[in-house]
């Protein structure tokens, strides 16, 4: 099991906060959301007991509903919808403690990514042009996401959710600072950023997403006309084979 942070939740609370305030305002210059949410992953370290599901979630609530109503509030967009998505998005928390709880220790956080990206994609599926997505964050820094015909447009999601989650197994994962995956982190983080640069070809923006799911595709990238949010996609199918191999395992367990 991993060892739980000593730091104060209410202070994970406040760093997180300030950080995904920093990642969602800093269209320009985004960097901050690449560890905004890696004391969320911190905080999920103390959901994964056999303690109520919903016990300590409001921690996490309360973080992405503060960041997620500011950025809303001062773009002039719905803070309903703001507050809709830090529901929806802490859901994914939940659904990840619960199969920590059920499967054990092995299922890891990679259940939370996929979570969280399958909950993107139901977002885009029923409200592609009010859903709040995490590859938001990267909308004027399309230099850094040409390589998105490939995944997506939300591939940038998965990105920001990989990079933070390396640097919480670097520094909040236990006591100790782990170098290996502080160099993960940085390979994670700069790697996508400087094949980018590489490429001749215009990223994927959020209005091309929403025209092909909309069913308008026109003047796109074969290979994204080809494959469609492909990344969001499969974490949706999976997360669904999951949660289904939960269910049946903690009906089993009952018997």
């Amino acid at each position: 099991m991993a060892k739980k942070s000593s730091i104060s939740p209410l202070l994970l609370v406040g760093i997180s906060t300030a950080l995904l305030l920093a990642g969602w305002l800093m269209a320009p210059f985004p960097l901050f959301i690449f560890i905004g949410l890696a004391p969320l992953f911190s905080l999920a370290d103390r959901t994964e007991t056999n303690s109520p599901l919903l016990e300590k979630m409001e921690y996490i609530l309360l973080s992405l509903s503060i960041s997620l109503v500011a950025y809303c509030a001062l773009k002039g967009e719905s803070i309903v919808m703001a507050l809709t998505a830090a529901i929806v998005f802490t859901l994914a928390f939940v659904a990840h403690a619960w199969v920590w709880q059920t499967l054990g220790i092995r299922t890891g956080k990679i259940t939370l990514i996929l979570f969280w990206l399958g909950l993107e994609y139901i977002f885009l599926k029923l409200i592609p042009e009010s859903g709040i997505f995490l590859a938001d964050t990267m909308r004027l820094q399309g230099s850094w996401t040409r390589w998105n015909v490939h995944t997506g447009y939300l591939g940038s999601s998965f990105w920001v959710l990989t990079v933070n989650w390396c640097f919480y197994q670097t520094f909040l994962h236990d006591k100790m600072i782990h170098w290996g995956w502080f160099a993960a982190a940085v390979i994670v983080w700069l790697g996508p950023a400087a094949y980018s640069y590489t490429l001749d070809i215009s990223p994927i923006s959020r209005q091309d997403m929403i025209n092909l799911y909309k069913g308008r595709p026109t003047g796109m990238d074969v290979a994204y006309l080809a494959r469609g949010e492909f990344v969001v996609r499969t974490a949706a199918w999976l997360s669904t084979l999951i949660l289904l191999f939960t269910l049946v395992k903690s009906q089993t367990a009952k018997r």
